[in-house]
């Protein structure tokens, strides 16, 4: 006759080798994701780095375009005074102009009145 406790005692049996492959199965998930955290963790350090070393670049070109300013302030400033001294100049060239107008204007006259008075 078989033993009543038999079927129980195998049913027992392959809970306990199905919990210990379960038990295997999460250790090895357990190192699997281990891994993938120490890869993560790397990487995310990695990326600090790089991202410590984009913020230095920005400050970089914050400090140039701020210094570009001042020279464009300071060229502004040297154009700004230079319209001022030129301002006489350019009035006294466009006198000079006139002037010149005026007195190639009288000379031709003078010429033609010349011409006349050697016509007569």
């Amino acid at each position: 006759m078989s033993d009543p406790e038999t079927p129980r005692m195998r049913n027992r049996v392959r809970t306990v080798l199905e919990v210990d492959q379960t038990i295997t199965k999460l250790d090895a998930t357990t190192d699997r994701l281990n891994a993938t955290l120490d890869t993560f963790t790397a990487l995310l350090a990695d990326f600090t780095v790089s991202l410590n070393q984009f913020n230095e670049s920005i400050a970089g070109f914050n400090g140039t375009v701020e210094n570009f300013g001042g020279i464009v302030e300071k060229a502004d400033d040297i154009l700004s005074r230079a319209d001022l001294l030129l301002k006489p100049l350019a009035a006294a060239g466009s006198l000079g102009d006139q002037v010149r107008s005026a007195a190639a204007a009288v000379a031709s006259k003078g010429v033609q009145a010349g011409k006349g008075l050697a016509g007569r």
